[in-house]
Parts: structure tokens; C-alpha cells; sequence
């Protein structure tokens, strides 16, 4: 462009159609850049006015500016604002009806505006395109650019065709803008959208006035006393961001019921017309508070916001930062506040494990698909779901069908709310249809030549309708155009789906089978673990100790970021209460710590925490044979926790300056044992440890692990895993008379120390005292009989498995064993088959029984550590008595682990409903169900005492909105 004076006119612009006096750090040099023709990459954080860099230029350069938003609710909103600013500025989205579209396209080719707003979507749209490319817009601005990146916090697969559109369109100058991006993704915004020789502007992650804060929270009691809390400080409009619409709800309730709150929720469950209304009502400030899931907020102006809290845990520091970055765009003090609950991991984990459903998964809604008739095909994804008989929620279900989308198996229908879609599939030569229709099917005849004029020559694109006001435009009523539709669709080629609730599938070649799919199931692999790699790093974030603020700027790039002075770990905020600080000075305590730091060591500092947690409780994925770590001695011998509790040990053990953490890259930590880890391993930890633990937590680990009702007794002294000598010797007082004195129980233990000796660690890494007692008792005498005893390491049993049978066979041979000797019956001998009591009937080893499993369970058991189904007892060999675990006992183990209904009914893939009904059987049957933790202590006293007065209905406007009063009736009745 020519312009006299740019400095000039950049400033007067500013000032006359913008109001503003000056620029923001950073937006003179982008739009001097963009002025200029060059490619631009801007990463502003949020609040930094990246709008401007191309709202500006628009005024500037000729012709058309197009820009690319994903933020189809706010368009509008900001279209009003630009036209009082002097721009000549639209939109061109689905919230038209399909003749204003068309209407609008062919202004903006008549040259009536300099700024016009798409969605992403809008490229699948051959007409557009076409338009576009004559048009040859002046600049091409990819707003939330962050969303062509499949390394980003908010991938959409539209977003990753504006690459390909940019070029049909003609390659325009193109400035692509977002507030969080890693370096990693930076590049992958610039390859996709091809940016050649760009211009790359980062302003700065920091925004110096938020003050950031993480409250461990464990239970959603404690998490609304902190909302009380923090919203009662003072007052200001909030944003509370939840993980899911059922909890968008409660959280809702309680802010409106308990804190007399104006309180709007925003969630994907909501129609558009609710949504819009509670963003107009929050952003008017008719509502002070929003409670939301991630689906609100993106590119939300409101400047005044005081408060961003965070229910749940995000999956991703990026997406934290983002929704963060909400609170405070005026410059003025806000607050971020985290709330924390470990357990929130599981869901998150959960999000992850539906985005990369297994092979087997993707290739059975495949092959059910391809075995239906109908074309297209109108399932929903529970349907899908119900018909394939899949162990897969309804999210999982839709992550397969992109999958096969983008594997060219599948073409997928979008309906729109209320809307239907039509599409004719014929070469822009053919001729009309007209012709094709029968002279006396008048209605049909009427509603093709309808049906070209809404495609108005578009072939193969699908374009969106209202069916009620397309009958009346054509002069029918509903149901006699439906029927022609459908009638058409069989036989000219139209594709017609009706509104309705899911997405419809068409097989492309239903000759394809499932093997001759090329999908890449090795490079989803990797992203999963991208996403897993991610997840942790939020999570280093919550349960770090240094400044939030640089930890989080760190994570951006910024390294030399100084202490902010304001977060809860270096300002004023540090001082309030944190994790309880536990002291672990009892032997059984120093035991579970001295495993942990000995299965770092053997990991020799080549993995992070997640892979190790896993190693040391023994986890049956396929990760550990990949990566070897079920070879190691220390596999499994945490058997009695969880992953998230080793995890939290581990995190706890860094804190105490026990474990040290090294980036091998920026994404990619490993864990070691640090100098004062190792002198705790060589001093067999005889100093007492100041740990920061949850109470449950730090009671299981001072209680050696075991939380069931016969605790384990404390050996009366530890020694250290490096160490050759047998660790727990004096606690044989523990141990039966009659086994303590059993030949074969000296031999075996001699056995076990000298293989300890051999292998440069502590026996009871080999096997514990208890497996060992349990061998005498039992006496196994097949490979078979000694994997029942449960505990037994996979790694150890093969590799001493035959020696210790021969020396229990050798025992059992010998003089000096008494053949009839009574001794207590065991588990095993509940398992011994026939032919271990007559060896006549020895056939040769039979293989072991495979339990019926739920396959969610089955991969909660290797995801989750929810107690799995190969710690039950072996089962008969019979088929007849084959074990069976009933399906309410599976969602019991959850709800026995910890987990919330919600949590539950996610992992499961169940409505809440069902399980609550599953604990109410479990309850009947004497199973302890936790309903402290899902009901208010008000509300269990008045229930409790409604029950002693003989009443079966519960209170008059008592708060049941789970339906919990049968599951109460159940546990009292049980607990009588």
C-alpha cells in the first residue's frame, strides 16, 4: 500500500475509529508487518488486543479482509462493534438461513465490505471457495490459531483445511493469532497454514496483575467451602469452570440456593438459544457468575471479570492459562484459583482414553456400520454403542467415527440444531432432475425443483435447511415433505438427513473390510502419550511449590521469569494452609517409602513418574513389557495402592528433596533418586520423613499399604532396598508357630536371601514374608497353584518359580514332614482341582481360567488401578463354575476406591441412575457404601432420624436430586 506518512495514519486511526490513544506492547510492529504483505505469526496473551492487528489493517488495505473465528455465538457482537467504528463489516455462518446466505456471499462479491467473519467450517462449502478465489481477499487472519494444531489444547479438524482453503483462495497474505502457544506449536501453526518467511511475534505470556492460587480440595464438600470462601472475599463477576454439565448444574445450585448467587450455567447440553441467553445475561451483568464447562469463554470481552476458579482440573496447562486469562483484561487485580483433587486425574485420564479408542474398538463400529442397510446411516453415538455392544462411551464412540472419517471409510452428517441437510450428488453438467421424477407425482415434482433451488447448483455440498420453513416456502406441510424427501433419496442421487440428535454416518465402500483400513494406529499412539505427557505437567503445576507464575511462563519458553510476589506459593497468599505436613517415622510407613525410592533406582532414571507409579504397583499394560519395566525386581511391589496414590508418594518424596526431576526435553521429565534419596536408601531410612500427604493417604502408608480390615502388623525394622540382608526378620513373631517351625519354611527363606545376595537387593523385594508363609501353608505343586497366591510377582515366579516347587516338593517327599499333619485350610485349597488331591488324574497343566470381565474395567484396571479382576481368587476350572463378577459389583469397587456417582458413571459408561441402583443391590448384600462422602451431614441426620421413627419416604423438601433415599434405606437395613 502507499500511505504518506504510515506512522501518521496507524496513530490517527487508532484514536478516531478505535478510541484508543496508544498501542499495546507489541501490536504497532504486527500490523506494520501485515501493512507490509508479510506473512505474520502473533502469540498476545489474552486481553492483549490481538484483534486489533487485523481489525486495523482491514481500515488500511484495499479490498477484503477475511477472517477465520471459531466463535460463531460472538460474531455478531463483534460485527456491531466494528460497523460503530466505521468498518464495513459482516458475517457468514450457520445462524443465517440458507437464502441470507446466499444473499450475503453475493454482497460481499459485489465488493459491500472490507471485513467479513467465517467460521472454519465455512471452507467445506465449494461455492464459498469459489467465490473466495474471484474475491482474492487482501488478508486472510486465523484467529485462535492455536486450533489447527494437533499438539494444541483445542484441536478442530476444520481448522486444519484452512491450510489447503488459504491456497484455492489464492494464497493471501495470512496473519494467524492466539494467546497460548509452546514453541512446539508455533511451528506447527506456521506449517499448516504454509507461512513463508513470516514475521513471528510473541508479547509475553505474563499478565502481572493475576494472582494465581491452588486449594487441595479433595471431596466436592471441601471444594464448595473454598467457592464459599474465595466469592465471599469480595465482589465482582466470576467464571467457574467445571468438567462436565452434570457439575456445571450442582455447582450452580449451590452458589444460587446456598450463596444467594446470580448464577448462570453454559454447557454444549444447553440449546443455542439458552446459551445465548446466558451469555447475554452474564456479560450485561444481569448474572455474576458462570459456572461452564471449556465450551465458554473463548473470546469472551468482558473486562471487569474478578474471578476465574477452576472446579475440576484442566487436561492442559495451555488450556488453564487460556480460561485463566479471562479474569482481569481491564488491568486490574484478579484472582485464578485452582481447586485440586487428585482424584480429578482419572477423568482427565478418562477424556484421553476416549480420544484414542483401541484398535479392536474402531475396527467393530466399522464393521457394524458397514453390515446396516440404511444409507445414511441415523445412529446416534449411545446407540452405536448399544447395537455394537461396545464397552465404550458415548465420546469414544464419536472419536472412532473421526477416526474412520479420516481414514476415508466413513462420510459424516453434521445436522445442526433443528436443521436438516440435502445434497445433491451430480456432476455440475447433468441435467436437472426434473426430468428423472414421474410427470404425475406432483409433490415430488415440487419438491425437486425446491430442492435445486436451495442447492442452486452446489453439487456435493451439503447444505443446511429449516424443513418447516422450506414446506412452507414450497407450499406443503411438514410431513408431505419428509415423505418426498425420503422418496427422492432412494431414487435420484440426494442425500437427505432430517434434524435429529447425532450425527449421520455413510459407509463410502461397504466391500471395504476392517483390515484393508489404513489407519495409523502407531502415530495416535504417540499422541495419546503427548496428551498423557501434558496432563502431568498441569498436574506438576497443582502440587508445585514454586511460583505459579514462572512455573507457568517456564512452561511457555519464558525461563528467566522472576517470582511474582502474588500467587499462594511466594506472596501474600503463601501463608494460608496447605497440605497437612505428615511425619512417616514408623517402620511399616519407612517401608512403603524405601520401595518407592527403590523402584526409581532401578528405573536408573530413564522414565517419568506415571511409568514408575505403574511399575511399582504392578500394572498388566501393555506399557510395561514395551518399555521392560515388568523385568525389573521392584514390579508390583506396591501392590496394595493405586497409581495415583504412588504418584502423589512420588510427587511428596520430590517435595522432600528425596527424588530429583530432569526435562529431557521441555515436555518430557524423568525421575531419579537424589543424593539425599540415596542416603535415605543407604541409612535404611531411620530418620523420620516430613512428607505433605492427604490424611487417607498418609494413613495407608503408615499402615504398610493394607486398608481392608485386618491391618498388616509393622516389622520392628526396615532395611534399605540396596541392601543384602533380610529386612524383615523380627517380624516373625507375626508368623503362624506352626509354619515358623516348618522345615520348609527355613529352607525357602534361606532360599530367598541368597537370592536377594545374588541380586544386590533386599529379600523382600524377592517376596514377602506373608507369600512365604502363605507357600508353607499351602504347599502348590503346580506352576498354576503358585501364581494363586496372590502377590506374587509375574518377573519373580518365572524366574525362582522352579526351584521353589522342587524345594516344596523335595520338603513334601522328606522324612521329617509329617503327610498327614493338620494344618489351617487356606484360600488355595478353596482352588486345589481334583487332580491335585488324586495325581491319577494328572492330565498335564491345565491353562488358567480366564474371568468374565467388563473390557472397561479391564482397562480402568490398567488406566486407573481400580482394584483389577486378577486380584480375586483363582477360579475352578470348571466352566461351570467359572468365577462370574456381577456388573454392580464392578461399579462397587469403584465407589469402594474413592471414586464420585459422576466419576463412576463416566468410567463405566452408565447414566448415574444405574449406579445408583448398583449400590443399593451392593448394599443389600452387606457391601459398606460411602454415602458420608454424597450427602451433606444435615441431610444424613435427618434421614437417620426419619428411618429410627419407622418412615419409608424421605423428609418433605429434603435435597435427594441424585435419588439416594433407596440407596439409604438399603445401607441402614443393612447396617441393622
Amino acid at each position: 500500500m502507499s500511505i504518506a506518512d504510515p506512522a501518521i495514519e496507524l496513530e490517527q486511526t487508532l484514536r478516531s475509529r478505535f478510541g484508543l490513544e496508544n498501542f499495546r506492547p507489541g501490536q504497532r510492529d504486527v500490523i506494520e508487518n501485515v501493512l507490509a504483505g508479510r506473512d505474520v505469526l502473533c502469540v498476545m496473551p489474552t486481553g492483549g488486543g490481538k484483534s486489533l492487528c487485523y481489525q486495523l489493517p482491514a481500515l488500511l488495505l484495499p479490498g477484503l479482509t477475511l477472517v477465520v473465528s471459531p466463535l460463531i455465538a460472538l460474531m455478531k457482537d463483534q460485527v456491531d462493534a466494528l460497523i460503530e467504528r466505521g468498518l464495513r463489516a459482516t458475517l457468514l455462518n450457520s445462524t443465517l438461513d440458507p437464502s441470507e446466505q446466499y444473499a450475503r456471499l453475493a454482497e460481499i462479491e459485489a465488493g459491500q465490505y472490507n471485513l467479513v467473519y467465517v467460521a472454519p467450517e465455512r471452507f467445506r462449502s465449494h461455492r464459498f471457495v469459489e467465490a473466495m478465489n474471484r474475491i482474492r481477499p487482501s488478508l486472510l487472519a486465523v484467529d485462535e490459531a492455536h486450533c489447527i494444531s494437533e499438539w494444541g489444547h483445542d484441536f478442530r479438524p476444520d481448522y486444519a483445511r484452512i491450510g489447503l482453503a488459504r491456497r484455492q483462495i489464492g494464497s493471501p497474505p495470512c496473519i494467524a493469532l492466539t494467546a497460548t502457544a509452546t514453541d512446539l506449536v508455533r511451528r506447527d501453526i506456521a506449517d499448516q497454514l504454509d507461512l513463508q518467511n513470516h514475521a513471528q511475534f510473541v508479547t509475553g505470556f505474563d499478565r502481572p496483575n493475576l494472582s494465581y492460587a491452588v486449594v487441595e480440595a479433595q471431596r466436592d464438600h471441601d471444594k464448595f467451602a473454598a467457592l464459599a470462601e474465595t466469592l465471599g472475599r469480595e465482589s465482582g463477576s466470576a467464571i467457574i469452570y467445571a468438567s462436565s454439565r452434570k457439575k456445571c448444574e450442582a455447582v450452580g445450585q449451590y452458589l444460587e440456593k446456598e450463596m444467594r448467587r446470580k448464577v448462570v450455567v453454559y454447557h454444549a447440553g444447553l440449546t443455542r438459544e439458552e446459551r445465548t441467553e446466558a451469555q447475554e445475561r452474564f456479560m450485561t451483568g444481569r448474572a455474576d457468575v458462570v459456572v461452564a464447562t471449556n465450551a465458554f469463554g473463548m473470546g469472551v470481552d468482558k473486562s471487569d471479570i474478578r474471578k476465574v476458579i477452576h472446579f475440576n482440573l484442566p487436561g492442559t496447562l495451555e488450556a488453564y492459562y487460556q480460561e485463566a486469562g479471562r479474569a482481569g483484561r481491564d488491568g486490574k487485580p484478579a484472582d485464578c484459583l485452582l481447586l485440586f483433587a487428585s482424584g480429578d486425574r482419572f477423568l482427565q485420564e478418562m477424556f484421553i482414553e476416549n480420544e484414542y479408542p483401541p484398535p479392536d474398538a474402531v475396527y467393530r463400529v466399522y464393521e457394524f456400520l458397514r453390515g446396516l442397510d440404511a444409507d445414511p446411516i441415523e445412529l446416534t453415538h449411545a446407540e452405536i454403542r448399544e447395537s455394537a455392544r461396545l464397552d465404550l462411551n458415548e465420546s469414544a464412540v464419536g472419536t472412532t467415527l473421526k477416526i474412520l472419517e479420516g481414514a476415508g471409510a466413513v462420510e459424516r452428517f453434521r445436522p445442526r440444531e433443528n436443521m436438516a441437510i440435502v445434497r445433491i450428488n451430480a456432476e455440475a453438467d447433468e441435467p436437472s432432475l426434473i426430468d428423472r421424477v414421474s410427470p404425475n407425482a406432483s409433490v415430488q415434482l415440487v419438491v425437486v425443483r425446491g430442492v435445486e433451488g436451495l442447492v442452486n447448483r452446489r453439487f456435493g455440498e451439503s447444505i443446511y435447511f429449516h424443513p418447516d420453513d422450506f414446506a412452507g416456502r414450497l407450499g406443503l406441510d411438514r410431513s408431505s415433505l419428509t415423505r418426498a424427501l425420503k422418496v427422492l433419496a432412494n431414487e435420484l442421487p440426494i442425500d437427505y438427513v432430517p434434524p435429529f440428535r447425532g450425527n449421520a454416518v455413510r459407509v463410502l465402500d461397504r466391500s471395504r473390510r476392517a483390515r484393508d483400513l489404513v489407519i495409523n494406529f502407531q502415530e495416535l499412539e504417540k499422541k495419546k502419550q503427548r496428551e498423557y505427557d501434558k496432563l502431568e505437567r498441569m498436574i506438576k503445576y497443582a502440587q508445585s511449590n514454586k511460583c505459579r507464575r514462572s512455573f507457568i511462563l517456564g512452561y511457555f519458553g519464558d525461563l528467566s521469569a522472576a517470582e511474582c510476589g502474588r500467587c499462594d506459593n511466594c506472596g501474600p497468599m503463601a501463608d494460608r494452609p496447605q497440605t497437612p505436613t505428615c511425619l512417616i517415622d514408623n517402620e511399616a510407613g519407612r517401608e512403603v517409602l524405601l520401595k518407592v525410592l527403590s523402584g526409581i533406582a532401578r528405573a536408573r532414571g530413564k522414565f517419568g513418574k506415571v511409568a514408575i507409579a505403574l511399575m511399582l504397583i504392578g500394572s498388566k499394560s501393555e506399557k510395561m513389557s514395551k518399555l521392560g519395566l515388568n523385568r525389573l525386581s521392584t514390579f508390583g511391589i506396591l501392590n496394595d495402592f493405586n497409581q495415583a496414590e504412588v504418584t502423589t508418594l512420588i510427587d511428596a518424596l520430590a517435595a522432600a528433596g528425596m527424588v530429583d526431576s530432569t526435562d529431557v526435553d521441555r515436555f518430557r521429565p524423568v525421575i531419579d533418586v537424589s543424593e539425599a534419596g540415596r542416603e535415605y536408601l543407604k541409612t535404611k531410612g531411620t530418620a523420620p520423613l516430613s512428607m505433605a500427604l492427604s490424611e487417607p493417604l498418609f494413613a495407608k502408608v503408615r499402615n504398610g499399604g493394607l486398608q481392608r480390615l485386618m491391618p498388616r502388623p509393622a516389622p520392628k525394622s526396615v532395611v534399605g532396598p540396596l541392601e543384602d540382608v533380610e529386612p524383615d526378620a523380627s517380624s516373625e513373631e507375626s508368623v503362624d508357630p506352626l509354619v515358623l517351625n516348618d522345615p520348609l519354611y527355613s529352607k525357602l527363606k534361606a532360599m530367598r536371601l541368597q537370592w536377594s545376595r545374588e541380586m544386590g537387593q533386599s529379600a523382600f523385594l524377592i517376596f514377602t514374608n506373608k507369600i512365604l508363609e502363605t507357600m508353607v501353608h499351602c504347599r502348590p505343586k503346580t506352576p498354576h497353584e503358585l501364581a494363586s497366591i496372590k502377590g506374587f510377582r509375574p518377573v519373580i515366579r518365572e524366574r525362582y518359580g522352579s526351584a521353589l516347587l522342587a524345594a516344596i516338593n523335595e520338603a513334601d517327599a522328606g522324612p521329617d514332614i509329617e503327610p498327614t499333619r493338620e494344618r489351617r485350610p487356606t484360600p488355595l485349597d478353596e482352588n486345589l482341582t481334583d487332580s491335585r488331591r488324586d495325581p491319577a488324574k494328572v492330565a498335564g497343566p491345565r491353562p488358567e481360567p480366564k474371568l468374565e470381565t467388563p473390557k472397561s474395567i479391564d482397562r480402568l484396571a490398567s488406566v486407573h488401578q481400580v482394584e483389577a479382576p486378577t486380584s480375586l481368587k483363582p477360579v475352578p476350572t470348571s466352566a461351570k463354575t467359572r468365577t462370574y463378577v456381577p456388573t454392580e459389583e464392578w461399579t462397587w469397587r469403584l465407589l469402594d476406591q474413592g471414586f464420585s456417582l459422576d466419576d463412576a458413571a463416566a468410567i463405566r459408561g452408565l447414566e448415574p441412575g444405574v449406579i445408583v441402583r448398583h449400590a443399593t443391590l451392593m448394599a443389600r448384600k452387606g457391601k459398606a457404601i460411602p454415602l458420608d462422602r454424597w450427602l451433606s451431614a444435615q441431610v444424613m441426620s435427618d434421614w437417620i432420624e426419619r428411618y429410627r421413627r419407622g418412615e419409608l419416604e424421605p423428609p418433605p423438601g429434603s435435597e435427594d436430586p441424585d435419588g439416594l433415599w433407596p440407596l439409604f434405606l438399603a445401607c441402614r437395613a443393612s447396617h441393622s
